[in-house]
């Protein structure tokens, strides 16, 4: 066997969510898909493949690449080799990408069979966190969050969870990067009813939390044998914006972004927390998923004091933070410093447009295989590109 395949397939959460083999992703998911469909090269192994749309992809950076170390291969989706790969690996499992890998001419060997999927979703559910919070408070970690979310089955559970605070989260079981999101101000209003009631029908219940007073998200990142054993890879330091959706990540080595998180909270805090979930997660996860994983978490401020929430969010699948890790530690000269983020802009000239005047402003600088200075597209931009993840060191 030669190396693994990788895809990008983003609608991953939405997918999960619906659960049927034939899941059709909306449209806008489908363009990032396909526009940002190269970006598993910068994480693959030299050995591995990626499947892209066309034959347009294939030599995309080729220079940049090679001198970066960079090089994985490219197969066209509809024309795959007769090769032996070790292994499929998707940015997030669900029957729908089985399903569509096993059309692509895959064998089902190297697919997860359905009953570990339906496991996978289950582990996927955001009750998760609840649990995990639980858990991490059995094994001693002091940062736990007074009032834990809650299980919410019916609207009438929803209005009252609403009721109770002036301002709550609301979040559908299967959703993720900053999607299925609603925020409650103390009244039921008929925009929020109906939210819910369209929630709860199709996935069976609602998580409610509190409100944090949030002041900085950040992530811890894993990687899962698929055994016995979850190990930790790194931390990601990340922003949203005002709809909790995931906008990037500071490009910094591990122990740069533990000295800016410790700036509000011990070391010893932290390496508590990330002890305590490595055990809880290689009981609960290693043994039914293989892979990368995040648990999102946040520095929140209470009452003049501030705190880890250390689970806001577990997301069994490759993420963005992960993307930036990698990224960094493979092909950024160690000390500098940048960001990594991905952009939308419907105007696909205007992307473009800004695109070839990053490329003129900051010219990439490569020295000994590493990036000094300057921007990256990670992914083709052409005239009709929506979508664009881009690093930029200083």
């Amino acid at each position: 066997m030669s190396g693994f395949l990788y895809i990008f397939n983003p609608e991953n959460d939405l997918a999960v969510a619906n659960g049927g083999e034939n899941y059709m992703a909306p449209p806008r998911a489908r363009i990032i898909a396909e526009d940002l469909a190269l970006l598993p090269v910068w994480y693959a192994g030299n050995n591995d493949d990626v499947i892209v749309p066309s034959e347009e992809y294939a030599d995309w950076l080729s220079p940049e690449r090679a001198l970066l170390g960079c090089c994985a291969g490219t197969v066209i989706k509809d024309k795959l080799p007769d090769k032996d790969w070790s292994g499929c690996v998707p940015w997030g499992w669900s029957s729908e990408i089985a399903r569509r890998l096993l059309r692509m001419g895959i064998p089902a060997r190297l697919l997860p069979e359905s009953s570990l999927l339906q496991t996978q979703k289950h582990l996927c559910h955001r009750k998760q966190t609840i649990e995990i919070l639980k858990e991490l408070e059995k094994s001693g970690v002091e940062d736990i969050p007074r009032k834990l979310p809650a299980e919410l089955c019916n609207s009438e559970a929803v209005c009252r969870y609403i009721q109770a605070s002036p301002f709550t989260v609301l979040k559908a079981p299967w959703s993720g990067s900053g999607k299925g999101l609603s925020w409650g101000r103390g009244v039921f209003d008929t925009p929020l009813e109906r939210w819910s009631r369209g929630i709860l029908r199709r996935q069976g219940c609602i998580i409610g939390e509190p409100f944090y007073e949030k002041v900085q998200d950040f992530a811890m990142e894993f990687y899962s044998d698929g055994i016995s054993s979850v190990t930790f890879t790194g931390y990601s330091l990340f922003s949203t914006n005002k709809k909790g959706v995931y906008s990037g990540n500071v490009l910094v080595g591990n122990d740069e972004i533990l000295n800016r998180l410790s700036i509000y909270v011990s070391k010893t805090r932290f390496d508590r927390v990330r002890t305590a979930l490595q055990s809880l997660l290689s009981k609960k996860i290693a043994p039914y998923y293989k892979g990368y994983l995040g648990v999102d978490m946040m520095i929140y401020k209470e009452q003049e004091a501030f705190y880890i929430n250390p689970c806001v969010e577990l997301n069994l699948r490759m993420n963005m933070g992960m993307v930036a890790r990698i990224f960094y530690d493979r092909y950024v000269a160690s000390g500098s410093e940048g960001i990594y983020a991905v952009d939308y802009n419907p105007d696909a000239s205007a992307l473009y447009t800004d695109h070839l005047q990053r490329t003129t402003d900051f010219p990439l600088v490569i020295r000994n295989r590493k990036i000094v200075k300057g921007y990256l597209s990670l992914s083709p931009v052409t005239p009709s590109s929506h979508y664009r993840a881009r690093i930029e060191i200083y």
